[in-house]
Order: structure tokens, then C-alpha cells, then sequence
């Protein structure tokens, strides 16, 4: 049990890598609806995207997966 609380916490502190580049997923967010705006980012299919992985980031299902050379893999 302790060790469950433990990669929880160790979770929680951990950025995902959007958090991390952007500041926040808000400010990645807020650029991504700009460039949907311009027309760069399909204002169709984009805002299912952002929904996805906002709720990746909110979930931590981002940190399941790891890089391995030029693939993801699902992480253990």
C-alpha cells in the first residue's frame, strides 16, 4: 500500500512533458485554439485532440508511456 501512495504522490509532481514545455496545458491550449483560429490547426478534428490530451494530462496516462528510440512504448 505504502508503495502505491508513493508512485501516486511521486505522480502528482511529475510534469508531463506538455506541462513542461508550454508552463501549463492551459498556455498549450490557448496556443493551439490561436492556431485553430488562423486556420493552421483543423477546427474540427483539433478540438478532439485537445479534449484527449487534457485528459491524459489530467489522468496521467502520459507517463505510461515511454520513448524508445523513434518509438512510444507502453511503460510497466
Amino acid at each position: 500500500m505504502l508503495g502505491r501512495v508513493q508512485r501516486l504522490e511521486h505522480a502528482r509532481t511529475v510534469r508531463s512533458p506538455i506541462s513542461r514545455d508550454y508552463g501549463s496545458f492551459d498556455a498549450f491550449a490557448a496556443e493551439c485554439e490561436a492556431l485553430m483560429g488562423a486556420g493552421k490547426l483543423d477546427r474540427h478534428d483539433f478540438p478532439v485532440v485537445l479534449y484527449c490530451l487534457r485528459k491524459w494530462e489530467t489522468d496521467g496516462t502520459w507517463g505510461a508511456w515511454q520513448r524508445r528510440g523513434q518509438t512510444w512504448e507502453h511503460g510497466r
